[in-house]
C-alpha cells in the first residue's frame, strides 16, 4: 500500500530524522528503532514524497494527495499518541 512508509536503522546505523510536512515534527529512528507512518482517512491517489538534505542526510516526509488524509505515527509498532515530546 502506497499509504504506509516505515524506516528502520540497524544496530550500528546513525540515528535518522524525519521531519512529517507540513507540520514538521521531526521523528528519530535510532539505532534498532523503527518508525512507521500511516496514511488514514485518505483517498486512494495517497503517496508519499521524499527530499533527502544533501547537507545533513535528514529525511523531509511530504504527503501527496488531492483529498484529506490523516497521519498516524509508530515508534516500533506502538501508536505515538503525544507528538509533543518530538517537538523541538
Amino acid at each position: 500500500m502506497s499509504n504506509i512508509i516505515e524506516f528502520f536503522c540497524y544496530q550500528n546505523d546513525s540515528p535518522l530524522e524525519i521531519q512529517l510536512e507540513p507540520e514538521a515534527v521531526i521523528f528519530i529512528a535510532s539505532p534498532e528503532n523503527a518508525i512507521k507512518f500511516v496514511a488514514i482517512n485518505c483517498q486512494d491517489d495517497f503517496k508519499w514524497s521524499i527530499r533527502i538534505g544533501s547537507e545533513d542526510g535528514g529525511l523531509q516526509l511530504f504527503p501527496q494527495t488531492l483529498g484529506d488524509y490523516d497521519i498516524e505515527v509508530y515508534e516500533n509498532n506502538e501508536l505515538i499518541t503525544d507528538f509533543y515530546k518530538y517537538m523541538k
